[in-house]
């Protein structure tokens, strides 16, 4: 979920991210307790995107081809019996994942291709993607695939004591024929949450399949025709779930989501809320237009006297020493604040990156950027993100 609210002018396309292609995201090359044949696995993260095959290469070996799983995740193991919950499993025959060398994979399917170089493995270690970034880390083998579904649940009860993390965000109960209704969803927190255990109350079935989630910072849209929305929008790399929502009252009318049996957020409208064919923003009951993506003065609006509602919070605060810079003068410096590692990055003038780096969770410290180097005289980009939430600040170059 990316945050433009800084640079109104630049095109929402301008910086988006192919969300639709598959792309790996999980390797655990070295198991600790188990065998390396009962326990080593590839995690490739599937999409909205189709094709016929999809093949995946180790290295210089023959490729693996697979039927299009029809999952959100697709796990690579030597015994497909098994499979985690809530996963698809392909083979992966006689291939051993190196203990003791990087490693090199690649993955196609139709115009989409992902390449990763596999780093040093280590003992026990998960290695997990950083996001949708080129960056990879260790993580404890407890987050692994097969305990994904029980951390899941376990950190669901715990949230829904008090704040939840789901939050319906922007409403469009009478829009422009031909386009149909929808309803659109963030993920505030920093972990992943199953769609099987949401739903609309009292309208269409849970929002997803055993092993579907709606990844950290994500924004999805809900509507019961996702192919006429997708047309209609014209924004491909948004995520769209369908879902037999009936039908919403253009003139009066409640939407309430429900974790299991409770109704964890609730949405109100009539006449005075919004005209037709307007949409509305439920944070601050005001008019608004921009799916998929979570404008910043609407992240920060409160729901006074709601318990169970509260300020949608930035995974990512930050300060720039100067938004114009010199070419010979001091060089720019960040100072980031964030309870997660940071993605920081640096855009051209055509929003093409040009340096990346990884500022550590908690560091508050200022980062060094060097934009001299790496950026010509004229308009410029600093990028900040985490999981799926991204923030672009404008800054320009001067000789």
């Amino acid at each position: 979920m990316k945050n433009y609210g800084v640079v109104p002018a630049v095109s929402l396309a301008l910086f988006s991210w192919a969300f639709a292609c598959p792309v790996f995201t999980e390797f655990y090359p070295d198991p600790k307790d188990v065998s390396d044949q009962e326990g080593e696995y590839v995690e490739i993260r599937m999409d909205d995107f189709r094709a016929e095959s999809l093949y995946v290469q180790f290295e210089s070996k023959a490729a693996m081809a697979f039927a299009w799983p029809e999952a959100e995740r697709f796990v690579l193991v030597h015994d497909t019996a098994n499979c985690p919950v809530g996963a698809t499993c392909g083979s992966l025959g006689k291939i051993s994942l190196p203990n003791s060398r990087e490693s090199v994979w690649k993955l196609w399917a139709g115009s989409c291709m992902d390449s990763v170089t596999v780093m040093l493995p280590k003992p026990g270690k998960v290695i997990q993607r950083v996001g949708l970034t080129d960056n990879w880390e260790f993580a404890d083998a407890s987050n692994a695939v097969s305990g994904n579904q029980d951390a899941s649940d376990s950190l669901l009860e715990g949230v829904m004591a008090g704040l939840s993390p789901l939050r319906v965000t922007e409403v469009h109960h009478c829009p422009e024929e031909p386009m149909p209704e929808w309803v659109e969803l963030y993920n505030s927190s920093e972990y992943p949450l199953p769609l099987e255990v949401f739903r609309f109350c009292d309208r269409g079935g849970a929002l997803g399949k055993a092993g579907d989630s709606i990844r950290p910072y994500q924004t999805v849209l809900v509507s019961k025709d996702t192919s006429s929305l997708r047309s209609a929008l014209g924004i491909p790399d948004i995520r769209m779930i369908q879902v037999s929502l009936g039908f919403l009252n253009n003139n009066e009318g409640t939407l309430r989501l429900c974790f299991r049996d409770n109704v964890i957020d609730s949405v109100y409208w009539n006449k005075g809320t919004v005209s037709c064919p307007s949409g509305f923003n439920p944070l601050s009951m005001r008019r608004e237009f921009t799916p998929g993506y979570l404008p910043k003065n609407a992240r920060n609006v409160s729901l006074a006297g709601d318990a169970n509602h509260g300020a949608v919070k930035n995974p990512v605060e930050y300060k720039l020493s100067s938004r114009v810079i010199s070419k010979k003068g001091s060089p720019l410096r960040v100072r980031v604040e964030s309870e997660h590692n940071v993605t920081l990055s640096l855009l051209d003038s055509a929003g093409r990156c040009v340096w990346k780096s990884v500022v550590s969770a908690m560091s508050y410290e200022w980062v060094k950027v060097p934009a001299q180097e790496y950026l010509g005289v004229g308009a410029a980009f600093v990028s900040l993100s985490v999981g799926e939430y991204e923030d672009v600040v404008g800054i320009l170059v001067r000789p």
